[in-house]
């Protein structure tokens, strides 16, 4: 837990001396940049749900552990996997280059 805290916090210290984003000339400032790094973003969260459920019907069908899921509890998993890689590669995305912004409100 301390070694948590210990992070946040220098990840504060340092994004509050802009060094984020990374990489500061390709933002999403125009329409084809937004698309591609959408696309981008999508294709990751695509390829690692996908992959997944490739994971969990494999391991369902070839091993001798059978774990007997239903459709609907592998289904639930490859949600919430792909919710966490989400948030994983918007936040990356985020620090990287600094997409995500022009989605805030005020």
């Amino acid at each position: 837990m301390v070694c948590a805290k210990n992070f946040i916090f220098v990840l504060y210290i340092y994004m509050k001396k802009n060094t984020f984003p990374l990489v500061k000339h390709f933002r999403a400032t125009t329409i084809k940049h937004a698309f591609f790094l959408n696309a981008f973003a999508s294709a990751i969260i695509a390829a690692l749900s996908i992959e997944m459920r490739s994971y969990l019907d494999y391991h369902d069908l070839k091993t001798n552990h059978k774990w007997n899921l239903s459709e609907r509890q592998k289904t639930l998993i490859v949600f919430t996997t792909a919710f966490i890689v989400a948030l994983l590669a918007y936040w990356v995305l985020h620090l990287v280059i600094g997409f995500g912004g022009g989605m805030l409100s005020n």
